[in-house]
């Protein structure tokens, strides 16, 4: 993982060279196989997940409801309202995320709060264009 991979990423592109540096204390990539669960529909929240390559569905009781791919968040309105997860995310084919869980979100929180700011800003804005 590197600063220029960050970058490419939807999320994080708002970000300076400096806090994309600091970012990757935190953030771990994560490869998937097809058919492998990112997470479960009411697991408790514990990462979010940045599509890098693949593709993703998005399963609720049992019934697909979206594809998702490259750029896409999944995992964060979860994570960040600390509810139980409404939906299961399946990878179709093989997948490369990026993840940051909840305890280093914390730790960012802690040690840089304003880079945690401004991901949470990044998440709600991306939230309010999903909604509409």
């Amino acid at each position: 993982m590197d600063v220029e991979r960050l970058r490419r990423l939807p999320l994080f592109e708002e970000l300076d060279f400096h806090d994309l540096a600091q970012l990757l204390r935190w953030v771990r990539e994560v490869e998937a196989t097809d058919g492998t669960p990112l997470f479960e529909q009411g697991s408790m929240p514990d990462e979010l997940f940045v599509i890098e390559e693949g593709a993703v569905e998005v399963i609720h009781d049992g019934e697909t409801i979206a594809t998702l791919g490259p750029g896409d968040v999944v995992g964060e309105m979860a994570l960040l309202k600390l509810e139980r997860r409404w939906a299961s995310v399946i990878a179709r084919g093989p997948v490369r995320a990026v993840a940051l869980n909840a305890d280093d979100l914390a730790a960012m929180s802690e040690q840089m709060p304003e880079l945690a700011e401004r991901l949470r800003e990044t998440m709600a804005r991306r939230d309010r264009q999903n909604e509409g």
